[in-house]
């Protein structure tokens, strides 16, 4: 039997489409590059010398009058993904859309809506699921090593005045959604569950625009772990990129060696404790002072394998298996990204 090839048309020539999705596109055999849409005729033209697709339009009905696609790639700014998704259903495609979804959970409920109506395929780019990053977490949490897992801190930043449309509100820019989608839905992916309690705080201050560039927010998931997220562009001091800590040990990222060190003790090694009565400590001796058998475990990122994401794309909308990005997890994304700013 055949294998299916996916005519596929891009919506908008920017970074992500120009430096991911185009060449995982021409990469991958059963995607076909049919045709790619965007206003500026410098980038079509940029396209068809890079990629040798011939069929470059300004605008997406031109497209849809030439071609019936079976997948489209939404790569546009968020402002537009609402529109062109909703559009892309009633030509009857499948669409694989850029994070996040849309600007408003209310869009994304009607996104959704139409999703079911039409029939047809949806799911949305979150890179940060494949990671080697991710698999190496992934290993952590099963392991069992580090016990109950309580909190999962991860931190990004640098110093950044970004000055492009992502710097301004209106066009659904700042950083709790652009990184914070990332990462709320990686948690989401390793956690397998929704979120309880939402705390967030949202600052602008060294942008060039009036959307944030920093996040302070802390998740309690349904099964009673912490999600703290930092996102800050305004320091020049690098923080701590990530922690995780259970009950019986801890395992942090080691940026210059990309690697994750491991703290922990076997629960069956530990002495009974015994605790005391009364208010008087025994030998006015505060804590145990006994001596922990710790055990210490070095993880290499490089020993991790990524995932393709195109792979997984094609499984998908080729062969009818399980979306990667679950579309309510994405839903989930959503609300929580919308209740933040509501905080």
């Amino acid at each position: 039997m055949s294998k299916q090839i996916l005519k596929t048309a891009v919506l908008g020539l920017g970074r992500i489409a120009w430096l991911y999705h185009i060449p995982e596109i021409i990469k991958h055999n059963g995607f076909e590059l049919a045709a790619v849409v965007d206003p500026l005729p410098d980038r079509r033209l940029e396209a068809a010398m890079e990629f040798k697709v011939a069929d470059g339009y300004a605008a997406t009905e031109e497209m849809y009058a030439a071609h019936k696609p079976d997948l489209v790639v939404v790569a546009s700014p968020t402002s537009f993904h609402k529109f062109q998704i909703l559009e892309a259903f009633e030509h009857k495609c499948d669409v694989f859309c850029d994070k996040p979804l849309a600007l408003s959970l209310p869009d994304t409920d009607e996104i959704i809506a139409a999703m079911n109506k039409s029939g047809r395929k949806l799911m949305v780019y979150q890179p940060h699921r494949a990671t080697s990053e991710a698999a190496v977490i992934k290993w952590i949490l099963e392991s069992g090593l580090l016990g109950k897992i309580y909190m999962i801190k991860h931190a990004i930043s640098n110093f950044d005045r970004r000055a492009d449309w992502q710097a301004f509100r209106k066009n659904g820019g700042g950083m709790l959604s652009n990184y914070g989608a990332h990462y709320i839905d990686q948690f989401l992916y390793l956690n397998r569950a929704n979120f309880s309690k939402i705390f967030c705080e949202l600052r602008s201050l060294v942008t060039s625009g009036d959307a944030e560039d920093m996040v302070k927010a802390v998740f309690t998931a349904e099964n009673n772990a912490i999600f703290d997220l930092d996102i800050n562009m305004a320091t020049v001091q690098p923080l701590q990129p990530w922690f995780i800590g259970g009950n019986c040990g801890t395992a942090v990222f080691n940026q210059e060696e990309m690697s994750w060190q491991l703290k922990y003790f076997i629960p069956e090694e530990l002495p009974e404790i015994k605790p005391q009565n009364g208010m008087a400590a025994a030998g006015r001796v505060y804590g145990t002072c006994e001596v922990i058998p710790w055990k210490t475990q070095i993880l290499r990122q490089s020993d991790f394998s990524a995932l393709d994401f195109y792979a997984k794309c094609y499984e998908y909308y080729a062969e009818d298996c399980p979306p990667f990005v679950p579309i309510a997890e994405t839903r989930e994304v959503m609300r929580v990204i919308e209740q933040c700013r509501n905080c």
